[in-house]
């Protein structure tokens, strides 16, 4: 740019690109959809010879209807096409009013946010809470094992379910290591397990009596691994606990095991852990399984996650449906 050429106004900016300018958290590929939306929208407009200043709901009505849109799909085009004509109301590249503002904004329930985590500095709290937990009844040895599995490790709840002591094995620095896998191939690893883990996991070990026991049994028999719903139970009990002694001021939401897990991939990215190597932990295949996550990330670690995302794009790698969801 000249040094003369003052630089772009938001209105500007707006008109190069509604969609980044209106809505500038999110991911490539959700950017990419919501264009489609945005220019499907302004064709409608060109074809009835109505300027995009001059829009009316009138005009609203009928784009959605033409489209012939599921009402889930309809009720995205309409929070997303309103979320972008407000941008430009704002930063002044169009006049006030909103065709879409009086048709309603609901977020379908289909893509309400289901992910909730822990920032890293509760994380960090409740993993200290961890450490100077020293139960002496098994139930509560269990338990936590348990929630160091789901909130050091990053395991989901179905993986701890299917651990057997038989997968693990300890190295001759006396690190152990835990193989854990699912259905598909990128969920099978072999992780190395953190000191808290392994404190937990020497306190428990003593109680199972036979190789082929579940790692996080139902007892008493110990036959059967834990199913979900005493699991849900037993890190509520711990989370529960750890905000009445005021360790956490507040809890995310619907915070079960998965929130557990959320949380530790959430500490990963924002460690500066190589995407390659989070999928790894997490046993994920692409990076669009960690999209879900990005409301919870910081700008830096967000947006770090999304080069990697247009790198990626531009190496040709194959990803998921453009279906974003929760988003925006």
């Amino acid at each position: 740019m000249n040094a003369d050429t003052p630089p772009p106004t938001d209105a500007e900016r707006w008109q190069a690109d509604p969609v980044g300018m209106s809505l500038p958290k999110l991911s490539p590929r959700s950017r990419q959809l919501y264009t489609t939306y945005w220019l499907a929208w302004r064709r409608f407009l060109a074809g009835r010879e109505v300027p995009l200043e001059a829009a009316s709901a009138i005009e609203a009505v009928a784009f959605l209807a033409g489209e012939r849109l599921n009402p889930t799909t309809q009720a995205r085009y309409r929070r997303v096409l309103g979320q972008v004509h407000a941008g430009g109301v704002l930063c002044g590249a169009l006049p006030p009013g909103n065709p879409f503002e009086d048709l309603g904004n609901e977020v379908p329930r289909r893509e309400q946010p289901r992910s909730v985590a822990f920032t890293p500095p509760e994380r960090a709290l409740l993993l200290r809470r961890l450490e100077g937990w020293h139960p002496l009844d098994v139930q509560p040895q269990r338990d936590r094992l348990l929630i160091s599995l789901l909130l050091s490790e990053g395991f989901t709840l179905s993986e701890t379910a299917a651990a057997k002591v038989e997968h693990l094995s300890r190295g001759e620095d006396g690190v152990w290591s835990l193989e854990i896998g699912g259905p598909r191939r990128s969920q099978w690893r072999t992780l190395q397990l953190s000191e808290l883990t392994a404190d937990a996991l020497q306190a428990w070990l003593p109680r199972l009596p036979k190789p082929e026991t579940p790692l996080i049994p139902a007892l008493p028999g110990m036959r059967g691994p834990l199913s979900r719903q005493p699991a849900f139970r037993a890190v509520q009990a711990f989370l529960n606990q750890a905000l009445q002694d005021g360790v956490l001021r507040r809890l995310p939401g619907d915070t079960g095991p998965a929130a557990l897990r959320n949380s530790a991939i959430v500490a990963w990215l924002s460690e500066g852990v190589p995407h390659a190597e989070v999928l790894r932990r997490a046993g994920l295949q692409r990076l669009d399984a960690l999209d879900r996550l990005a409301p919870m990330l910081d700008d830096r670690t967000r947006d770090a996650l999304y080069q990697t995302h247009r790198v990626q794009d531009a190496a040709g790698v194959p990803h998921g449906p453009l279906e974003p969801a929760g988003e925006p």
